[in-house]
């Protein structure tokens, strides 16, 4: 599944406490931009929870080395056999980004589906990115807290960005899955063919607490509406994921569970979520006044 599932596959009272405790674009200018004033910025850090060196990518709005304003943030999670460079290298990220006020932080999730994976408890991918590498992206950047937090992702990292904002109530204020893997948790068929993954190991054997717990369809049957994440959906309609994306939404209908769900041609890669990029941002600034830029037209 390049960069995400490969196509054609046959409480936050409690995260927010956590938290608290390539080709960089530079600016148009005559000369070049000095390292600390570049837009694209990689970061290297030591991650507690999982006892290593991890890497993650920044993108900064236009104008943040002018001016001392506290932006909101969307972290971004990639997919299957991606990395924390994936949305630079095969999109125009930076460029969507000009017309809002928001920093972009791309995660390195390896093939995690950003989870503690129920099979070794080292792998602890969830506390990585919610207690190091949010707390080290705040620390080093001037990233707004409170309700000024999206989450989105491709493929897993779709999947990943809805398990992690129904799991942590409020925690986001928007979280958007782009050909989202939502039925990771139950589906055999896509189990099988994702069997190189080790999904048990991540998710545990079917039937399993741990499976359960990780299931999203369950998740949303328990969550509050009213206190609940919006969501955005997106699938190409030459792609496998669209059914399992369908019944998701379905769900979300009959939970009242706010949400955005469109489809277009388009396949489980990179050309699709190129153009899905764009209409995601969109969604996420028009829900999030903060975001909005100069056009919204």
């Amino acid at each position: 599944m390049p960069s995400g599932l490969r196509p054609r596959l046959t409480a936050a009272v409690v995260c927010l406490a956590l938290i608290c405790a390539a080709t960089a674009q530079t600016p148009k200018t005559s000369a070049p931009a000095a390292p600390e004033q570049k837009r694209v910025q990689d970061v290297k850090f030591f991650s507690k929870s999982l006892q290593r060196e991890m890497s993650y990518r920044v993108v900064l709005p236009r104008h943040y080395f002018s001016n001392e304003y506290r932006y909101p943030v969307l972290y971004l999670l990639h997919g299957l056999t991606g990395h924390y460079r994936s949305f630079e290298a095969h999109s125009n990220l930076t460029q969507d980004l000009d017309k809002y006020r928001l920093i972009a932080v791309s995660i390195e999730g390896e093939n995690s589906w950003f989870v503690n994976a129920a099979g070794d408890a080292q792998e602890k991918w969830e506390d990585y990115f919610l207690k190091d590498l949010v707390s080290d992206a705040q620390e080093r950047f001037r990233i707004n807290g409170g309700d000024a937090r999206a989450i989105a992702g491709i493929s897993a990292g779709g999947y990943a960005a809805i398990h992690l904002a129904l799991k942590y109530p409020g925690l986001f204020f928007f979280a958007g899955a782009l050909s989202g893997a939502v039925t990771v948790t139950r589906d055999p068929e896509m189990e099988k063919g994702l069997k190189d993954f080790g999904i048990d190991k991540i998710f545990g054997p079917p039937e399993s607490e741990t499976r359960k717990t990780n299931d999203v369809f369950l998740q949303a049957e328990k969550a509050g509406p009213a206190r609940t994440t919006f969501i955005f959906m997106a699938c190409g309609t030459d792609d496998d994921t669209p059914i399992g994306n369908h019944q998701f939404a379905d769900l979300l209908r009959k939970r009242h569970i706010a949400y955005e769900m469109t489809e277009f041609p388009g396949e489980h890669e990179w050309t699709f979520w190129e153009r899905a990029i764009p209409r995601m941002l969109r969604s996420l600034a028009q829900r999030m006044p903060a975001v909005a830029g100069a056009d919204l037209n």
